[in-house]
């Protein structure tokens, strides 16, 4: 660390001389000038001083003038004015036009190193708050461009997140396995007074249950075979910060029980230890399960369960945010072709319309992977279908949409239409969207009959918007084309 620069202005050479053989022993380097024009010379170095000490009576320019100067020049570098006129009307206008403090001539070596220190440690304090300001500033900024989208969905998750992550309420996060759920957790933290501090992930479905304790806890010397020094666990790792509980579904029974009580006591054992150790942390948890179930059939403690939702914030899957797709797939090209140096990739439209139809049955997830894929495989500079994963290939010819296998389904206007078998490999609400979008189809089949294939005739009689039924053909491909292509002006 560089020593502190300190500039001594005073015509009074023995004072100078003074000054700088008693800031000198203590560390500081000393420039000196001996007026007033000198010490305006003085600021005209590149490399700014820590600390001004002037005079505040000279013959050529004064203390107040020499204060201004360094008020327009270096604003943040505090000024003290050494003065034998030390009223009280010269020391409420020189704090007025921004002086830290002054010092009445004259002074001892005690009172001069007092001013010094103290006027150094204000500045240190103002430099440090300046650049945590700027580092959460820039923290903050980035955890809001990790919630990439637009749809109504992801405006309402960004408003709930900044009104939630000041505070230290607990937060569960939900929603199905690849939206982004931890994503979500971080950026709570980067908003939060935390986000200065640690943020600790932890997978409950990846650590062996006998093993989790310690993970979480640590460990005294001698707790168990293999133990032969204290270890610290995760919950230390993260006090004063976020501790960030993933899978919280898959906890076993013992250990709810003790996370229980680190959210209702702020404190903790580690394994074969009696002391208790206090934690100041703020807690988040996600999970694809549906916990309140669980809490009904016994398998997730009740107490636990409402101890963790105090705020919930329940994440939308991809297929429920199709204007999402091409925002989040153009954001995460744009990321790994930074990485590869390319700079000339785009989705051609024929590919966009697609992806939006598709279900994205990996959420976001899934969409990652088919822009690293992309990104890394696609030779031309426009990416069409042939260049997609094999999977997604198949959207050329309407086959996939995440649901299989298929069988025809009639509907009363005498067509038929391919739609998802059941899929009892699914949980309930999933495998029951899957049917009611076979519903939808076949109401819309109808009314699309009934009115000639006019699209906002039958949009009217149906009471529901046009782009609805158009969005509901794009997705079943097979559809006649001449049924998406009603009179789309009249009405419209």
């Amino acid at each position: 660390m560089s020593k502190p620069r300190i500039l001594a202005i005073d015509d009074e050479k023995e004072l100078l001389s003074s000054i700088t053989k008693i800031l000198e022993r203590t560390g500081h380097v000393v420039l000196t000038a001996n007026s007033g024009e000198e010490g305006l010379l003085a600021l005209q170095e590149d490399r700014p001083p820590d600390l001004v000490l002037t005079d505040l009576v000279m013959p050529d320019i004064g203390g107040m003038e020499l204060l201004r100067a360094v008020r327009r020049k270096y604003p943040e570098v505090p000024v003290v004015l050494m003065t034998a006129h030390a009223t009280l009307e010269t020391a409420i206008q020189a704090i007025r036009e921004g002086a830290y403090d002054y010092l009445p001539k004259p002074f001892g070596q005690e009172e001069l190193l007092v001013m010094v220190q103290r006027t150094l440690g204000h500045l240190k304090l103002t430099r440090e708050n300046r650049r945590l300001r700027t580092q959460l500033g820039a923290q903050k900024q980035e955890g809001a461009r990790g919630l990439v989208g637009d749809s109504a969905g992801m405006e309402r998750i960004r408003e709930l997140l900044e009104r939630v992550a000041p505070t230290d309420l607990s937060v569960l996060i939900t929603g199905e396995s690849g939206t982004g759920k931890e994503v979500v957790a971080r950026a709570l933290h980067t908003l939060s007074n935390r986000a200065n501090k640690q943020f600790v992930p932890v997978d409950c479905a990846a650590i062996p249950a006998n093993l989790m304790e310690s993970e979480l806890f640590g460990h005294e010397k001698g707790a168990f075979t293999g133990a032969t020094g204290i270890r610290k666990g995760l919950v230390e790792a993260a006090d004063g910060g976020t501790f960030f509980l993933d899978e919280i579904g898959e906890l076993a029974a013992p250990m709810q029980v003790k996370l229980l009580r680190l959210l209702q006591e702020q404190e903790f054992r580690r394994v074969g230890g009696n002391q208790l150790h206090r934690v100041e942390l703020r807690v988040v948890a996600a999970t694809n399960r549906d916990l309140e179930t669980m809490v009904r059939e016994g398998g997730f403690r009740e107490d636990l369960f409402h101890r963790l939702n105090v705020v919930q914030i329940v994440l939308p899957p991809l297929r429920d945010r199709p204007d999402d797709v091409a925002i989040l797939l153009k954001h995460f090209m744009e990321r790994f072709c930074a990485e590869q140096g390319r700079d000339d990739l785009r989705l051609g439209q024929e590919v966009l319309d697609a992806l939006a139809t598709y279900s994205w049955p990996g959420n976001v997830r899934e969409l990652v992977n088919c822009a690293r894929y992309v990104v890394n495989l696609c030779q031309d500079s426009v990416v069409q279908i042939h260049d997609l994963p094999q999977r997604l290939r198949q959207l050329e010819s309407g086959e996939a949409r995440g649901a299989s296998p298929a069988r025809t389904v009639r509907h009363e206007g005498g067509g038929s239409f391919q739609g998802p078998s059941i899929r009892y490999d699914l949980p309930y609400k999933q495998a029951k969207r899957m049917w009611l979008e076979v519903f939808e189809f076949a109401y819309i089949s109808r009314a699309l009959k009934e009115h000639k294939g006019n699209v906002s005739h039958a949009a009217r009689a149906a009471g529901i918007d046009r782009k609805s039924i158009q969005r509901l053909l794009k997705r079943n491909q097979t559809v006649k084309p001449g049924e998406s292509e009603g009179t789309t002006e009249e009405g419209g």
